[in-house]
This record gives C-alpha cells, sequence and structure tokens, in this order.
C-alpha cells in the first residue's frame, strides 16, 4: 500500500525578473522534495502557458492556482518578505482549512 505524498502549495513575494524567480522557485521546491512533499508551484507548473498581457489570461492563472492552493495539504511561504499576493494566498488557504507554514518551517532550521 503506497503512502499519500503531502501536497504543498510554494508562495513568495516573487523577484520580478522571471528567470531570477524561477531559480528560487526551484530551489525552495528542491527542499520540500527532500522533506518527502509534492511541491505545487504556479510560477513553475504555469511557466509559458499564459500571455502576460492578456487579463483573461492572468484571471485564469490566478483561477487555477487558487484551485491548486485549495487541493494542497500546506501552503509553504518561502522567502523573508510578504507582498499581497502572499497575504492573498494566505487568506484562502486559511479559508480553506490548509495549514499555514514557512519554509523554514518545514525543513526545520533558521
Amino acid at each position: 500500500m503506497s503512502r499519500t505524498i503531502p501536497r504543498a502549495y510554494v508562495t513568495a513575494a516573487w523577484n520580478k525578473n522571471s528567470i531570477i524567480a524561477q531559480a528560487e522557485a526551484k530551489k525552495y521546491c528542491r527542499e520540500l522534495v527532500k522533506e518527502g512533499y509534492l511541491p505545487l508551484c504556479p510560477i513553475l507548473v504555469f511557466d509559458g502557458l499564459f500571455s502576460a498581457d492578456d487579463m483573461d489570461s492572468h484571471k485564469r492563472k490566478k483561477e487555477m492556482s487558487e484551485d491548486l492552493l485549495r487541493r494542497a495539504r500546506f501552503l509553504v511561504i518561502c522567502g523573508d518578505m510578504q507582498n499581497d499576493e502572499v497575504k492573498d494566498d494566505i487568506a484562502i488557504a486559511k479559508k480553506a482549512k490548509v495549514i499555514v507554514t514557512s519554509l523554514k518551517g518545514v525543513i526545520g532550521y533558521e
């Protein structure tokens, strides 16, 4: 019988430079994988799928990201800063009864 791998939605105050943001996201996701989690990270999952200029695409990406968050067991806040997107993710997680923690809380060091 196989065990279920806990899903962890990854959020952060991502860098405006997508290359830097994706590198940070990969680093965070690797840490979660080492700890036995299945990382759900929208900036990696949806990379290149939506047009940055199209408002409808932005809305659809936001809806899909929220769906991923609601399916997760944990919301993992990475990095030291929080912006409005991170705060929105926290509010959604609390409403959906998703456990909110930090990456430091998951991997057990400061």
